[in-house]
């Protein structure tokens, strides 16, 4: 590699009139031709060589000669093609100070098209540049040096680029233009013009401390612009930043917060100038500006579309941009934690893959040119910044859990790490001392201009220059120092954070956070501290059980064992297996049905030793199970037992133990009990009346519940008569049908205290009990029968046949039903038309039936409103008055009932009679011809003669 030291003047040309660079003449060096001492370094360095004698009207100068390793010439490229790239890397005679590159100090770093490097130095008030060019094959490998690794080791290692290691004299140091120190500020001598190097030293302006300051003085802003440098290295590149402020030397403390920023191997990419006239020729990819720079930082497409701008100067500047990395890192330098420097992994990957990226288009370095091949693509990861935010508190489980894919499983499983250190503290981040070379934030090119102040002093007024015996920053770590633990109460609480986000996500920390707990407890210990740690931590299902089957042994199979020894020998193994077996194990399963059968026996030996081996573990888990067991297991029959647990000795504990969320079962056994004993004297439905209080909305609306009720209040008895129409009307036909109790209440059916539409419709719904007799199901279809030819549902003569079976059937019926079929049945005939009451079979049916039918028929049939009806329509109704005359006339039919001639007599007399009398002659003779038609000539001389008799008298 060479490394060769230019100085340019900014002049005008005296044949053209051109403002240009022109190289400043350097003295020759007595010790230039001297040989590198043995075991020196294989770097060397040429000074510009004089200009010839037309060096001073602007001539070119010769090619300089460099001396590498062997002695052959260096790599140098055209000097007037340096001079073009060193006047694009500073911008001279171009935007607003055309005739000048402006007092305000500058400084560059950029790479040009052949793989060389150019860092240059502004000063003599605005006319003088000081450059370092750097080429050849090792030119990349000095770049990634420089500025990161040789700053932060200290100013010894800076000797491998002085003139001494070079052997080659101090010709390129000297300044022989006395206008480029002129006009330099106070302290701009300790930079690139120093007299101890060309380089500088470590202590100065940029240190962690300045960089942490300035951070927080700027919170808002250092995580976009983080970001926007993070896109640089993306595949595309992000687009050029720019960044306007007042002064070059917060420019400066950007480019070296993002220098402290980058991972090492990335830092050489970076190119960058302080202060550009002329942004939009500049070719680096951070461009900093002043107020005065031709540049419109207010175009909404410069700021969208083609820069990334970063504006301190009142302006919008672009939308920020979001990045993990970029705001984890911002958050550590706002906090003032120093940052993790890269692995020696990482370290590896970039000396192989090389970290001064070529440009691809022909060009100055640009804002879109990258390396050919990154790094180490997983620089950027977050993942590397998780030890350093855990040991700092800075992380949380939502932090984690916007991270996606392999990079959350990378952090969860550097948080995995540092759960295994002893003490809790993480493995992962441990770097075994100080922090590592360049992220002190000293190790910047920007860092080392002297730009920090006017005066060249930091903000406490300590000289920005820096020796060898320069004491170490006081943000940074030194090489003696370990990171300090993680506590575990920390990563248990980043865990449960984690698991409200991303419960499969958290659960590896989880497991190792159960298992660096349970590893230092003994023995004795071991089955409380499981435990809690099932309780505190988020332990899904199975990770909960493969815990509990690692650390808990054959425990399970010692209970099993202990199973066949009195209850009084199971406490221990029954604790023991509950605090550190899985729950399916066979022997908790079984001592839990053996407990719950013996709380349902009748000895109450066995209640009283079950009751206690419960206590004695107190295990309230264990004791909701045995009671959902006690609860839930059985039939019906069972529900005695629950009744008799809860009126013995035990009931008291049986009380105590239940809650809200007890089996159903067990409470209203535990209440049936409390209310249907001696003191309390409730029986029958005022027992169940309250037991339904304690269900869901106060009643009952299940089959189930209403079986296990009926149970406890009955207890295989009936319910008296005159509770049963309250039962089906609170429980419901339907219901009580459904849970096989129908049966149970046909009382309604077959002798309720009256027949009506609640008796129908009870009625109606009996009908669909499979357990009801012959007598009881056609007592139901009868009455069900005679509602509908009551409402007309069903046709008179088609259901006559049906009616005196079911009469049959249902015998003996009792009185109220039979009068309420009556009812029923009257009403029907009362409301059928006259023609079919004098057909068969309703007329036999009719004259054939005794008091409970002809009882209510006579009375609607005398009703006031039926005979003014009749007395309206019948004289109209030839037809009917025929069909009336023919039921109610005398007859001697066999199989009349003494009751009908009772009742068709009166009727004939009362209704058709007076109807009859006031018809006039053509309505006599409709009448007449009717029954001619109907019943004969002889039927019409009966009617006749029962008219004149009925005149007569």
């Amino acid at each position: 590699m060479a490394i060769r030291h230019l100085n340019y003047r900014l002049d005008e040309e005296p044949v053209t009139g051109a403002v240009r660079l022109v190289p400043v003449p350097v003295p020759p060096d007595p010790e230039a031709a001297a040989a590198v001492p043995e075991g020196g370094s294989t770097r060397a360095r040429a000074s510009a060589s004089e200009p010839d004698s037309g060096g001073a009207s602007g001539a070119v100068p010769a090619q300089a000669s460099g001396s590498e390793s062997g002695g052959e010439p260096g790599p140098w490229a055209d000097d007037a093609e340096v001079a073009e790239w060193v006047a694009l890397a500073v911008g001279a005679g171009r935007g607003r100070g055309a005739d000048g590159l402006g007092r305000e100090a500058r400084f560059s770093f950029s790479r040009l098209p052949d793989g060389a490097s150019l860092l240059c130095r502004t000063g003599g008030a605005g006319r003088g540049v000081r450059a370092i060019h750097l080429t050849g094959a090792d030119a990349a490998h000095f770049a990634e040096e420089w500025p990161v690794t040789l700053l932060a080791a200290g100013a010894g290692a800076l000797d491998s680029v002085t003139d001494t290691d070079a052997g080659t004299g101090t010709g390129g140091d000297v300044d022989p233009d006395p206008d480029f120190n002129s006009g330099s500020e106070p302290g701009s001598g300790s930079a690139l013009d120093s007299g101890t190097g060309e380089l500088p030293v470590p202590g100065g302006p940029f240190g962690t401390a300045e960089l942490t300051r300035f951070a927080r003085a700027h919170e808002p802003r250092v995580a976009p612009f983080l970001a926007d440098v993070r896109r640089l290295f993306d595949d595309p590149a992000g687009r050029q930043l720019v960044v306007a402020e007042e002064s070059p030397d917060t420019v400066a403390r950007w480019i070296a917060l993002a220098c402290a920023s980058l991972p090492p191997a990335y830092v050489p990419s970076l190119t960058f100038t302080t202060r550009a006239a002329d942004p939009g020729r500049a070719p680096q990819h951070i461009v900093g500006i002043g107020p005065d720079a031709d540049f419109d930082r207010f175009d909404s497409a410069t700021l969208d579309h083609l820069y990334r701008v970063h504006d301190g100067l009142d302006g919008p500047g672009s939308p920020p941009a979001t990045d993990i990395w970029a705001t984890w890192t911002a958050r550590l330098w706002i906090a003032g934690v120093p940052l993790p420097r890269a692995t020696a992994a990482t370290a590896t990957v970039a000396a192989d893959k090389g970290a001064a990226p070529d440009t691809r288009d022909g060009t100055a370095d640009s804002a879109d040119s990258t390396p050919d091949s990154a790094p180490d693509s997983d620089a950027f990861s977050p993942t590397r910044l998780v030890p350093v935010l855990l040991r700092a508190g800075l992380l949380s489980g939502g932090d984690l859990a916007e991270l996606t894919g392999d990079a959350r499983r990378d952090a969860v499983a550097a948080l995995v790490a540092a759960v295994r250190v002893s003490g809790g503290g993480p493995a992962a981040g441990r770097t075994g001392g100080g922090a590592p070379a360049g992220r002190t934030g000293e190790g910047t090119a920007a860092g080392r201009t002297g730009e920090g102040s006017p005066e060249g002093r930091t903000d406490e007024g300590a000289p920005t220059g820096g020796t060898a015996d320069a004491a170490p920053d006081p943000g940074t770590p030194t090489a003696d120092q370990a990171p300090p633990p993680v506590g575990a109460a920390h990563l248990t609480a980043l865990c449960r954070e984690l698991h409200a986000h991303d419960p499969d996500a958290a659960a590896p920390l989880a497991l190792a956070l159960a298992r660096h707990r349970l590893g230092g407890v003994g023995p004795r210990d071991l089955p409380l501290e499981l435990a809690d740690v099932c309780a505190e931590l988020p332990l899904g299902e199975h990770a909960e059980r493969a815990l509990r089957a690692e650390y808990g042994g054959d425990a399970d199979e010692a209970l099993w064992r202990a199973l066949r020894e009195p209850p009084e020998a199971w406490v221990e193994p029954l604790r023991l297996a509950l605090a550190v077996a899985a729950d399916g194990g066979r022997g908790i399963d079984a001592a839990m049905k053996r407990l719950a059968r013996a709380l349902r026996a009748s000895d109450g030996t066995d209640r009283e030793q079950a009751a206690h081996v419960l206590d004695a573990v107190d295990y309230a888990p264990l004791t909701r199970r045995v009671l959902k067991l006690l609860g839930s297991d059985g039939g019906i029959g069972r529900l005695d037992l629950l009744r008799d647990l809860a009126a013995s000795p035990q009931g008291d504990w049986l009380r105590r133990n239940l809650d809200d969320h007890s089996p159903q079962p067990l409470r209203l056994a535990v209440a049936a009990a409390q209310w249907g004993g001696p003191g309390a004297g409730l029986r029958g439905v005022d027992l169940f009346g309250r037991l339904a209080e304690i269900l869901p909305g106060r009643r009952v609306s299940d089959a189930a519940t209403l079986r296990q009720m009926w149970r406890l209040v009955w207890r295989g008895t009936e319910p008296a008569p005159a509770d049963l129409p309250w039962l089906a009307r609170t429980c419901t036909v339907p219901l009580l049908v459904q849970a096989g109790l129908g049966r149970h209440i046909t009382g309604v059916v077959t002798a309720p205290d009256r027949v009506d539409q609640e008796t129908v419709a009870f009625a109606r719904d009996l009908l669909h009990e499979r357990g009801l007799n012959r007598r009881q199901r056609a007592t139901a279809h009868l009455l069900v029968l005679a509602q509908d030819l009551a409402d007309r549902r069903r046709a008179l003569p088609q259901s006559v046949h049906r009616l005196q079976a079911l009469h049959v059937d249902a015998a003996p019926l009792a009185v109220t039903v039979r009068r309420g079929v009556g009812d029923l049945v009257a009403l029907s005939l009362v409301r059928a038309e006259a023609p079919q009451l004098a057909r068969p079979p309703v007329f036999d049916y009719l004259i054939s039936s005794g008091p409970e039918l002809l009882g209510p028929y006579r009375q609607l049939m005398l009703d006031e409103r039926r005979r003014d009806q009749l007395d309206r329509d019948l004289p109209l109704q030839p037809e009917d008055i025929s069909a009336y005359y023919y039921l109610w006339r005398p007859t001697r039919r066999p199989g009349t009932s003494l009751d009908w001639r009772q009742v068709a007599q009166e009727l004939l007399r009362e209704i058709l009679a007076p109807v009859v009398a006031r018809l006039d002659e053509r309505r006599l003779g409709e009448v007449a011809t009717v029954i001619a038609n109907r019943q004969g000539e002889a039927r019409v001389r009966e009617w006749n003669a029962w008219r004149h008799g009925f005149h007569a008298g």
